[in-house]
C-alpha cells in the first residue's frame, strides 16, 4: 500500500484536489475528470500549455491546472 501511495501525486485541478499517478500527462488528468472536448485550453501553474503537448507535458506533485472548455451557443 505504501508503493501505491509513492506512485500518486497531488495536483489541482478547476479548483478540486486530485490524486494522479505520476508519470500522468495532461490527456490523462483530462481523461480522469472526463473532460473530451478538442477544444480545451489547459494552464498549468500559469503557463499555457498547446494542445499538441498534452500527451507529453507531465504533471508535477502540486500543479494547479486550469483547463476550460469551448461551448458554443447563442
Amino acid at each position: 500500500m505504501a508503493d501505491e501511495l509513492a506512485a500518486l501525486i497531488s495536483v489541482q485541478i478547476n479548483g478540486q484536489a486530485l490524486r494522479i499517478s505520476q508519470g500522468s500527462c495532461v490527456s490523462a488528468l483530462l481523461d480522469a475528470v472526463a473532460i473530451r472536448s478538442p477544444l480545451v485550453a489547459v494552464e498549468i501553474n500559469g503557463q499555457v500549455i498547446s494542445r499538441s503537448q498534452h500527451g507529453q507535458f507531465l504533471l508535477s506533485d502540486g500543479d494547479v491546472v486550469e483547463a476550460v472548455t469551448l461551448v458554443g451557443g447563442g
